[in-house]
């Protein structure tokens, strides 16, 4: 009896071991919260239209009921505790998350994630989330241009700037920055336009942004519609914004030529004329010859 006691003591001592192991090994953790490249913490100081980027170790985002459930976990506290006004959260990835802070005013803040965040499969975090962080900075909006501003460099066909260049109608354009493009990029696409020397827009198509690799993530595709010979303007709103929210600051703007190969319209009209002009030579030259014999 004795014997049996002990044996179900070790069985039960087991048991509990193997749940707290498997309990811990389901708990849903934050990986990561930064702002660029830089991790958020008390000794972060940030501007107020920033945007922090929340990793976590699971899916967070694909049920859309738990979804909607976690959004309302995520906040941003002021000293006394008091969730503030302003800040927005968005998906970015399955694991991602990204809070723009909207243009709080400059204090102390605290980001609190509430421990009943979960992923899809209901693993929630093992406690409270909370991280300190100081807003002093403004949004940088003025004479300094843009929000600590994402930088652009440069504009190119077949690797040849674009500026003053000569270009085919149908060519692809790829405009560079240092930074990734992917998250707002239905919202830059409408910040891009091609227009013609008299303000007409024209043909074009902003590309979705290939994030798949380091450099493609950081450019920007424009096709063109297959434009007249002319002159045009490709311009850049000064509010295009990177993935972590740093925008442009300043307008930018780009002249180029559109002129197509020897074969130009012009040129093709001629020879269209000249072989209906050749068939009609045919067809009287052949009437002509009926009414002779």
């Amino acid at each position: 009896m004795k014997q049996t006691s002990k044996v179900l003591s070790i069985i039960l001592a087991l048991l509990m071991i193997f749940s707290v192991t498997v309990s811990a090994a389901a708990s849903l953790t934050l990986d990561s919260a930064k702002i660029g490249d830089t991790d958020l913490s008390a000794a972060t100081t940030i501007r107020s239209n920033d945007v922090i980027d929340l990793t976590f170790s699971a899916d967070v985002t694909s049920d859309e009921a738990i979804l909607a459930t976690n959004l309302t976990k995520i906040k941003v506290r002021n000293a006394a505790g008091e969730a503030v006004n302003g800040p927005t959260v968005s998906v970015v990835g399955k694991k991602k998350l990204s809070v723009s802070l909207g243009g709080i005013d400059k204090a102390d803040y605290t980001l609190t994630i509430g421990k009943k965040f979960q992923d899809v499969n209901g693993n929630t975090l093992a406690a409270d989330v909370s991280i300190p962080f100081t807003v002093n900075k403004g949004d940088g909006s003025g004479s300094g241009g843009g929000n600590n501003p994402l930088t652009f460099g440069g504009a190119k066909v077949n690797d040849a700037d674009l500026t003053g260049a000569t270009l085919k109608g149908d060519e692809t354009i790829t405009l560079q920055f240092d930074r990734g493009m992917k998250t707002y990029e239905t919202d830059n696409a409408a910040l891009i336009t091609v227009k013609k020397a008299d303000g007409s827009n024209a043909s074009y198509t902003v590309l979705p942004v290939d994030d798949s690799n380091d450099t493609t993530k950081q450019q920007i595709k424009v096709q063109l519609g297959g434009l007249e010979d002319g002159d045009y303007t490709l311009t850049i709103g000064k509010n295009l914004k990177a993935n972590n929210g740093n925008t442009l600051g300043t307008k930018v703007e780009i002249n180029f030529t559109v002129k197509g190969d020897d074969q130009g319209s012009g040129n093709k009209l001629s020879s269209i004329f000249d072989t209906l002009l050749k068939y009609l030579k045919m067809v009287i030259d052949f009437f002509k010859g009926l009414f002779t014999k």
